[in-house]
């Protein structure tokens, strides 16, 4: 199994932009530095300042606070990542497609890809937040056919210079697209989700299913039924990898309902865990690392690059 870290994300300790920006430094040299193989940005717009009320199932105690959807951009931020580093891959878990234009998305993704030779790895989602497609004036039913839609249009431009692509939101015909990216036919994408919608997504047009608030046993049932939908178009199951983006805690041994929350605890019941998804069929992990400072945190990463990934 390969990890990743998040260097953005909702438990980020610091809230404010300079916080930020002193936490996004130092993450993605400590992954440089320490062996792990890529960096992961998150992705949020604007929230309601009642989120918590308005949707307590996404949010667990240890960042249940409002300031907790303080995010940097996604795509400015993972090219500062794709600067800072030569080594790692750098990664969005996950960009929410039906926000942005397609084709200018496109070019983006691209020019990252270019200027960090290669190292993109495109993580997308739907989104979930209604508030949030309100604010960016996106019908929310229609996310999934918008997400679709990118990903095909995205294909079609890294497939040839002069491409044609008609949908029904974003068609493409009689121009010239530049840059195309360095890796062929394009950077890796990896779906998020874990609902039917979302594994006919990954089978469609996934490298990697990449999945959220995930057991190992909810893996298994969900490979199985992934398996089952590649049937049905005829694509090999074994051409998808397998990820999941998970917090981790090596600072405290949490609870809820009387059990251990899974990552959480000493070192030993971490790679006890890790072991648990890999034999369920992971084939990556990006970890978000709770910590209570930015200097916690940067140990806390070589702590798992050296005592528990290592072992894997």
């Amino acid at each position: 199994m390969k990890f990743g870290v998040t260097v953005t994300n909702a438990i980020n300790p610091n809230v404010t932009a300079a916080g930020q920006a002193d936490y996004v430094n130092k993450a993605t040299l400590a992954v440089e530095q320490c062996g792990l193989d890529s960096v992961w940005v998150a992705d949020r717009t604007v929230y309601p300042v009642d989120i918590m009320d308005l949707h307590p199932e996404m949010f667990s105690p240890h960042h249940s606070k409002p300031d907790s959807q303080n995010l940097l951009e996604s795509v400015t931020t993972l090219s500062y990542a794709a600067a800072l580093t030569k080594r790692v891959l750098v990664g969005f878990s996950v960009l929410c497609l039906p926000f942005r234009h397609a084709l200018l998305n496109s070019k983006m993704i691209n020019t990252i890809d270019v200027l960090s030779n290669g190292r993109v790895q495109l993580g997308v989602g739907t989104g979930w937040m209604p508030e949030e497609f309100e604010a960016m004036n996106v019908d929310y039913k229609l996310r999934g056919q918008l997400t679709d839609e990118h990903l095909q249009l995205y294909k079609a431009v890294c497939a040839e210079p002069n491409p044609e692509f008609q949908g029904e939101h974003t068609s493409i015909t009689g121009t010239t697209f530049f840059p195309g990216p360095i890796q062929k036919p394009h950077p890796p994408i990896w779906i998020g989700g874990i609902t039917d919608a979302a594994l006919k997504r990954v089978a469609n047009y996934g490298d990697y299913w990449n999945a959220f608030k995930v057991t190992p046993q909810d893996v298994v049932e969900r490979l199985n039924k992934l398996g089952e939908i590649c049937s049905l178009i005829d694509r090999d199951p074994s051409t998808i990898k397998a990820s999941t983006t998970i917090n981790m805690d090596l600072t405290d041994r949490q609870y809820e309902n009387g059990d251990r929350v899974i990552m959480t605890g000493t070192n030993q019941e971490v790679l006890g865990d890790i072991k648990r998804y890999e034999d369920a069929g992971l084939d990556y992990m990006i970890v978000s690392v709770t910590a209570s400072n930015t200097e916690d945190t940067i140990n806390y990463i070589y702590e798992f690059a050296d005592r528990i990934a290592a072992l894997v």
